[in-house]
C-alpha cells in the first residue's frame, strides 16, 4: 500500500470521528438545557429546530458509515476469495 494511499486513509478516519465528536459535543446542548415540561427525553417534541437536524444527520452519518463499512467487507471478500481487486 502507498503511503499517499495511507495517508487518506488515515484522514478519513480522523474526518469520520471529527463529525462522530462534533454532533456528540453538540447534543451535550440539549442535554444541558432538556425540560421535562417540553415532552419526553430524546423525543423530537422536546428538541429544538438545529437539535432535530444534527440527530438526523447523526443517524444519517451512521448509516453511510455502516454503508462504507459493509462495501470495504465485500471488498476485502472478493479479494480473498476470487483474488481480484
Amino acid at each position: 500500500m502507498r503511503i499517499s494511499k495511507l495517508f487518506k486513509i488515515i484522514l478519513f478516519i480522523i474526518f469520520d470521528l471529527f463529525v462522530f465528536a462534533f454532533c456528540g459535543i453538540y447534543m451535550m446542548g440539549y442535554d444541558d438545557f432538556y425540560n421535562e415540561s417540553q415532552g419526553e427525553y430524546f423525543s423530537f417534541s422536546s428538541m429544538n429546530t438545529e437539535y432535530k437536524i444534527v440527530w438526523g444527520f447523526y443517524n444519517f452519518w451512521i448509516f453511510l458509515n455502516c454503508v462504507l463499512f459493509g462495501y470495504i467487507l465485500l471488498k476485502l471478500f472478493m479479494k480473498f476469495k476470487y483474488g481480484k481487486k
